[in-house]
């Protein structure tokens, strides 16, 4: 029959499209939270009535809406405000008419690998400087659900194992060959071969057929209701030339993309420069010559640089920095996206010794041994303390009392030490924590070392440079690390990381980093996964963050307080405001960027 169109709850424009008893979904349009939330409540008292009928406008509705947003929550935990709007100290100086022309410079932290999203090993700075190079097929919205971008529009059918994506038309990869729907098989099928990429996404995709010049179609090995959001605007999801991936080093050293600057130079642990895409497919953008990425690890050095002037803008997870500069510079936070914590490795052998962690006392010792409070103040104030994942006021969040978070206990803490010794026969509890070389990180090593060794736990501190511990953390290689992560904008992102389909056991590459896995953990990934009911996926995640704080194997501290902070002259922060960027997700509004003239 023909199609009925079904105006929903929400801001114009924002439908579904039912094409006869097999619906399909077009989702180049976006659904808030709050308009989710209410479609779903309105929708719940006929639930039951439209499982027993199998068809019908209630199972349909109910049944798709996920796959709108699925309920996008603040880039995967929460934001101040309950939407994804980064926090920040000031408006950002983006009035009047851009101006073209000029450089910008931007002090980063850490340096990446390499500038194949598939093979190298991205962080929050990778993310970031890749962005000005290479694009996502789409973006995250300011409710965090995936937004048109590189593609146009997305199309399910019922089951979610297939998604037809229409690209945008007119777009070339920098190289001047055309970005197409052969170009973008060729990019997935790449990342379901990648070194890195290839270990969550072979599992689940299909074959990768091309439609039409513009139209590919994604085939899925098993229902992915939230394909949009934990793949299109994914890392996965940027898009590389196919000179790139055919090239000697697939583009490692030498990102090509569709995106508002083009690659120049790569000086590494030094510098990324880029110039004016002229071509660029949005008119009117870039609006800078040049762009510049410079490494400046030592958090003090990179603010100074700000000071006098040697870089615009700086990325920073300084609290102190943050909320010292913001009289004289623009600061823009974005403080509740992403959880920092400690990660604990449970295989039972580790480097070729036996890792005391696999024993679930110790990870419990070093839970109850730690004071997150004294720690999120110790990196500044106004940082939060996270009990899980997905904090309030997420829609995906648990009340603390009901997320079975352990919280300090230095009795307990000693008892476990004491248990732990009792099951393993050891004299003491003794382990090595990994993490990066900054002052700020090095502080909160420091601390957690101070505050564990009193109840009897020995540390010892391996610093190392952000490569090398991005790699010992893949390889399995360490026992507990202080770690970031989670900052996504549907939980389902997350799957890798705890699936058993991911922990491929010390010394072989693994992304569920803690080699943790349990029969229930495993279905309430695939519950989570492939419901089309919120009240399905929020129990099984309910249930995911139960069984994680009982392992005791992320050990929470605070929030990351991620921000920009930029001298006047530096314009077109608005989107970085709205939307976070806090997160190893692409950030496309780069090309927006401007300098005033002095």
């Amino acid at each position: 029959m023909g199609a009925d169109r079904l105006n929903l709850v929400g801001p114009p424009q924002q439908k579904l499209i039912v094409d006869g008893p097999r619906p399909i979904i077009l989702l180049s349009v976006r659904l808030s939270v709050g308009d989710i939330m209410a479609m779903y409540r309105t929708q719940a008292s006929n639930e039951t009535t439209s499982r027993s009928r199998g068809t019908g406008s209630s199972h349909v509705l109910v049944g798709i809406v996920l796959a709108l947003a699925l309920v996008a929550a603040a880039c995967g935990s929460s934001s101040k405000s309950g939407s994804a709007t980064a926090t920040t100290d000031a408006v950002v100086a983006d009035g009047g008419t851009p101006v073209d022309g000029g450089s910008l410079v931007i002090g980063i932290s850490a340096e990446t690998n390499g500038w194949n999203p598939a093979l190298a090993q991205w962080a929050d700075t990778g993310s970031l400087v890749g962005s000005s190079v290479l694009e996502p097929l789409a973006t995250a919205g300011e409710d965090s659900s995936a937004t048109p971008w590189l593609a146009d529009s997305w199309i399910a059918n019922e089951a979610f194992t297939q998604w037809r994506l229409n690209l945008h038309p007119g777009i070339k990869f920098q190289d001047g060959t055309a970005f197409d729907a052969a170009a973008v098989k060729k990019n997935i099928d790449y990342y379901k071969t990648g070194t890195l990429s290839g270990i969550a996404l072979s599992p689940i995709l299909g074959d990768i057929t091309v439609i039409d010049p513009l139209t590919v179609m994604v085939g899925l090995k098993q229902p992915w209701a939230a394909f949009p959001n934990s793949f299109l605007d994914a890392g996965s999801a940027f898009m590389m030339a196919p000179s790139m991936i055919d090239s000697p080093d697939h583009g490692a050293g030498h990102p090509i993309g569709t995106g508002p600057y083009v690659f120049n130079s790569w000086t590494p642990d030094s510098s990324f420069k880029a110039t004016k895409n002229p071509t660029y497919w949005k008119a009117g953008l870039p609006h800078l010559d040049s762009i510049e990425f410079k490494v400046i690890p030592d958090e003090t050095t990179r603010t100074n640089a700000l000071k006098t002037g040697d870089v615009n803008m700086i990325y920073t997870t300084s609290a102190a920095s943050a909320n010292d500069m913001g009289s004289n510079f623009q600061v823009v936070k974005d403080w509740t996206t992403e959880q920092a914590f400690v990660m604990t490795n449970t295989s039972p052998v580790v480097n070729g010794k036996p890792n005391p962690l696999s024993n679930l006392h110790a990870r419990q010792a070093l839970a109850y041994a730690t004071d997150p409070t004294a720690v999120a103040g110790s990196v500044g104030a106004g940082v939060e303390v996270p009990t899980s994942m997905w904090s309030p006021p997420s829609v995906w969040s648990m009340a603390k009392d009901q997320n079975g978070a352990l919280s300090t206990n230095l009795d307990k803490a000693k008892q476990e030490v004491d248990a732990y010794k009792a099951d393993t026969g050891a004299t003491s509890l003794d382990i090595t924590l990994s993490g990066l070389p900054t002052i700020d990180d090095t502080k909160v090593l420091q601390l957690l070392d101070a505050q564990w060794k009193p109840l009897g736990i020995n540390v010892s501190i391996d610093s190392l440079e952000q490569t090398a511990y991005i790699t010992k953390i893949a390889l399995g290689n360490y026992q507990a690390a202080f770690f970031r992560n989670y900052g996504y904008a549907d939980p389902d992102s997350n799957y890798y990381f705890f699936s058993s389909s991911t922990a491929k056991g010390a010394g072989s590459i693994s992304i569920n980093f803690t080699e943790y896995t349990t029969p229930q953990i495993d279905q309430d990934l695939g519950a989570g996964r492939t419901s089309g009911y919120p009240n399905i996926r929020k129990t099984a995640y309910d249930d995911l963050v139960k069984q994680v704080n009982a392992s005791a194997t992320n050990i929470w501290l605070y929030s990351t307080p991620y921000s920009f902070i930029a001298d006047p002259q530096v314009h077109g922060l608005a989107q970085a405001q709205k939307i976070p960027f806090g997160n190893y997700m692409p950030k496309t509004w780069l090309g927006q960027l401007w300098r005033a003239k002095s």
